[in-house]
């Protein structure tokens, strides 16, 4: 068998939007990020960088892309950030007027909130602790 490909680190995800400004906003309003230069690619779209985040997110435009809203849940794709004061970031959510799904994560107890960009995307923001220290 051959050995493993070794990486470098997680440079970034890509979310479709039918709206990119709009989700452009959203992103630097309620998460921080701020746009970064984007090479000049024939479709519309968005780099966002967050600092300390260490990847950045990009938005792509499709034409064809349609939102579609599925219950809140755990176990469909979503994008996931520690946050460091968990309270302070489920309120901050509370006053973006945004709908948060709230749970505990089992065995260790850490909390959890779950919502939406304006495109469905889902998101989660967590209190667990940094990865590294997560290793066995």
């Amino acid at each position: 068998m051959p050995s493993p490909i070794i990486t470098g680190r997680f440079n970034h995800a890509a979310l479709n939007t039918s709206d990119v400004r709009r989700s452009v906003t959203f992103y630097e309003k309620v998460l921080g990020f701020y746009e970064v230069p984007r090479p000049s690619f024939s479709f519309a779209g968005s780099w966002l960088y967050c600092d300390g985040l260490g990847m950045m997110l990009h938005l792509i435009h499709d034409e064809r892309f349609v939102p579609q809203r599925s219950p809140l849940g755990t176990r469909t794709g979503h994008l996931a950030f520690r946050v460091s004061d968990y309270e302070r970031a489920t309120r901050q959510l509370a006053e973006h007027g945004l709908e948060v799904e709230l749970r505990v994560l089992p065995d260790h107890g850490y909390r959890q909130a779950f919502f939406y960009d304006p495109d469905f995307n889902l998101i989660e923001l967590g209190e667990w602790p940094e990865v590294e220290k997560m290793v066995v």
